[in-house]
């Protein structure tokens, strides 16, 4: 099991998180080396995208709320896209659908930025 992370500035200023992989109790580390690299920058608005994500348990949503956390200190925030309908599961368990906005594009969360 592993986690990559690949981010992509996009020209509005904000970041694009693709994630790959596993994020549970074995990776859960790397995963947070990864994000805390990724959100030192300056840019302020990121979207995770879950499409390659094989695996999450509640260890791997714990260290995504957390890296949410990091985020807002800065007022930004952290758009979720491409959530499987289990994934989304977890997050209505874990009541974190009421913290995450969650798009089924990229363009749909990129443009709910512009629009604030």
């Amino acid at each position: 099991m592993n986690v990559n992370l690949t981010a992509k500035n996009k020209a509005n200023g904000v970041c694009v998180i693709s994630l790959k992989g596993d994020i549970g109790a074995e990776t859960v580390n790397d995963f947070k080396v990864q994000i805390d690299g990724i959100i030192k920058n300056s840019i302020k608005n990121y979207i995770m995208d879950f499409q390659d994500i094989t695996y999450l348990n509640s260890i791997g949503v714990g260290a995504i709320a957390a890296a949410l956390k990091k985020v807002k200190k800065f007022q930004g925030n952290i758009k979720l896209i491409n959530v499987s309908s289990s994934v989304q599961e977890l997050f209505e368990m874990t009541r974190l659908t009421k913290v995450f906005e969650i798009y089924d594009s990229e363009e749909d969360a990129i443009r709910s930025y512009e629009s604030k």
